[in-house]
């Protein structure tokens, strides 16, 4: 009886072992919140599962919707990402730096681990009588919440350029589409744009008349965790922010190009040739979008606090960013 229990185990033992030599071991998973599916901010997810990249380090990322407050999701959860990052519901999830910040200042826990896209591509988009910044005074710009890093960036650069606070009236509009469909009555004569309403914003015959990226060392958008959560699953977000940077250069190389033309289509519903431009951006060097590094460029965290003092978010002294992020999980990265 005793030699038969054991045969059975062994039968069983190489059973499991007979394709790759161990035990097969269940992922590790992470519940990742959103509340944009389609979104370009998602970019590094998506190649970093498409490609397997998730997969190679052993991990599952399970997206789980959540309400936004200006774009309805189907089958959406109506709290907030941060209510349910501060429940427990999510470990990680995906927000801009500044508010991160706001979130952080009024009592949340929550704190940024690594980086999902470096610098902005939000531009500041004028209708066609709008030939320089010098024509946007005393009209109407869009922008979107005052205290959002989209609009603070957006007000210094128009002062790069000259266009001064009061010198415009900025009109609050959440989300790029409704702020592209201002320009298009003749209601606003800019606005500040993301993708692909950019598109359709030159297709209508607007122009780019600058970068919110070409204000210096800002940070857009970090990865977040609950700091008890990231610390009792110190390998898991490791391994997460692994998977992602490996992403980046997956993106990053020239011969691969087409292959993310195509992943990008398929998740944003786009066409290849709009994909297409949408990427461009991105891979174009100057603009710096995706982080070349898996370690936090302190200098960018630096630059997002102190414009956000500059502009009577933040009041001196100002905060330090461990306050805001931390570095640990990203530096045992390296590269």
């Amino acid at each position: 009886m005793r030699m038969s229990w054991l045969g059975s185990m062994m039968a069983g033992f190489l059973a499991l072992t007979a394709a790759g030599g161990t035990p097969a071991r269940a992922a590790d998973v992470i519940r990742y919140g959103i509340d944009d599916d389609a979104n370009i901010n998602r970019l590094l997810q998506v190649v970093a599962e498409r490609e397997g990249l998730f997969a190679r380090e052993g991990l599952e990322v399970q997206m789980v919707v959540f309400a936004s407050s200006f774009r309805p999701l189907p089958g959406a959860r109506p709290i907030s990402l941060r209510e349910a990052m501060a429940k427990g519901d999510i470990d990680m999830s995906r927000q801009q730096f500044p508010l991160l910040i706001n979130d952080v200042m009024a009592g949340s826990a929550a704190k940024g681990v690594s980086v999902s896209m470096a610098n902005p591509l939000y531009y500041l988009v004028a209708r066609p009588e709008i030939k320089s910044f010098a024509d946007l005074k005393g009209k109407t710009v869009a922008i979107t919440a005052p205290r959002d890093g989209i609009t603070l960036w957006a007000r210094k650069l128009l002062a790069l350029h000259g266009v001064n606070d009061g010198d415009a009236t900025l009109k609050r509009i959440a989300g790029s589409e409704d702020r592209l469909t201002c320009i298009k009555s003749g209601d606003c004569a800019a606005a500040s744009l993301g993708q692909p309403a950019i598109l359709d914003a030159l297709a209508a015959g607007g122009h780019v008349l600058g970068l919110n990226n070409e204000v210096p060392a800002v940070m857009y958008q970090v990865d977040t965790a609950s700091p008890a959560w990231a610390a009792a699953h110190r390998d898991i977000v490791i391994k997460y922010i692994r998977a992602t940077t490996a992403a980046v250069r997956f993106i990053e190389d020239p011969k691969n190009r087409d292959e993310v033309v195509k992943v990008t289509a398929a998740y944003m519903k786009e066409p290849p040739v709009r994909a297409r431009a949408m990427l461009d951006p991105i891979w174009d060097a100057k603009n710096r979008v995706l982080p070349q590094r898996a370690a936090f460029d302190l200098d960018s965290i630096k630059g997002a606090i102190a414009v956000m003092g500059d502009y009577g978010v933040l009041q001196q002294p100002l905060p330090p960013p461990e306050r805001f992020i931390d570095p640990s999980y990203a530096a045992a990265v390296g590269g």
